[in-house]
């Protein structure tokens, strides 16, 4: 049998050009259809995409017109009554504002707090509030401090350093931890550049400070004890009581922690902001003279 191949004519150039453009616009056709479903698809489901963020802007509000001040009352060993104030977030619902304060320990030296005591600036004092009288915070002594820059006045070269510390509770009921510190010095004929103690004498002038800080604590009260770290007056002592064993310098109460205090009341509070029982401020001779003029 002989077959036939009969050959089928080559398309034309045109054609297949045609053919190939009818494929690609079938494949675009059904590329854009899928993207609009998809596109509708997420859409749809995540709804913020067309809407925007949820809320807004929040509006700035100023954090202190939430706020209300209160004012520091010092109590009577000081001679200026307010001394500082400080801001509280106001009442809202349980929380009140004047027991949020309650507790708060404020921190000044006793420049601010005394008239004419520009060269106490290095001590400074802690006072706790434990009431609160309408915008007036009532406060109490918590404790006692020395700055740095002080007591690396002190400290210096070809000396000894003694430190001791004792507790004590005061006729009133508070328990105080006091920090004393104390420096040796030269005697006075002395020729020698250093002045170190030996150890039985450090021993010793240590045994007289907590001897004489134990005294003090327990024979006053914390209104009496205050007075005298003002003034400084058990550092003096110190160094009177401690020239035989050997001679002293620059001795202070360094440091004053209040561990315990009684329970309050109102009316021993009271006693400790009345006017009354503020201390007297000496006249200047300028001001005797122009009252008796």
């Amino acid at each position: 049998f002989f077959f036939l191949m009969i050959r089928r004519p080559p398309r034309s150039t045109q054609s297949r050009s045609s053919a190939a453009s009818d494929v690609y616009k079938r494949q675009v056709s059904t590329q854009s259809t899928w993207g609009q479903k998809s596109s509708e698809m997420t859409i749809g489901k995540n709804k913020r995409i067309s809407r925007g963020k949820k809320g807004g802007k929040k509006k700035t509000i100023d954090p202190l017109s939430r706020k209300e001040w209160f004012e520091f009352r010092a109590p009577v060993p000081f001679e200026k009554r307010f001394f500082g104030k400080t801001c509280v977030t106001r009442t809202t619902g349980q929380k009140i504002a004047s027991e949020v304060i309650k507790g708060r320990v404020v921190e000044a030296t006793l420049a601010d707090l005394n008239n004419n005591a520009d060269n106490l600036a290095w001590r400074k004092i802690k006072l706790q509030i434990e009431d609160v009288q309408g915008r007036n915070c009532l406060t109490n002594f918590h404790g006692m401090d020395t700055t740095r820059d002080k007591l690396c006045q002190f400290i210096r070269k070809w000396q000894t350093m003694i430190e001791a510390w004792v507790e004590a509770k005061t006729l009133d009921g508070y328990v105080l931890r006091l920090f004393c510190t104390g420096f040796t010095t030269k005697g006075p004929n002395q020729r020698k550049r250093t002045s170190y103690a030996r150890h039985s004498q450090v021993k010793q002038i240590r045994r007289k400070m907590m001897d004489i800080m134990t005294k003090e604590v327990t024979t006053s009260t914390i209104t009496e004890l205050i007075k005298k770290f003002n003034t400084e007056s058990i550092g003096e002592q110190i160094e009177t009581a401690c020239k035989q064993i050997y001679p002293l310098q620059n001795v202070i109460v360094r440091k004053v922690k209040t561990l315990r205090k009684p329970k309050g009341d109102i009316g021993k509070l009271q006693e400790l902001h009345d006017e009354r029982n503020m201390p007297a401020i000496l006249e200047e001779d300028e001001a005797k003279n122009l009252l008796k003029s």
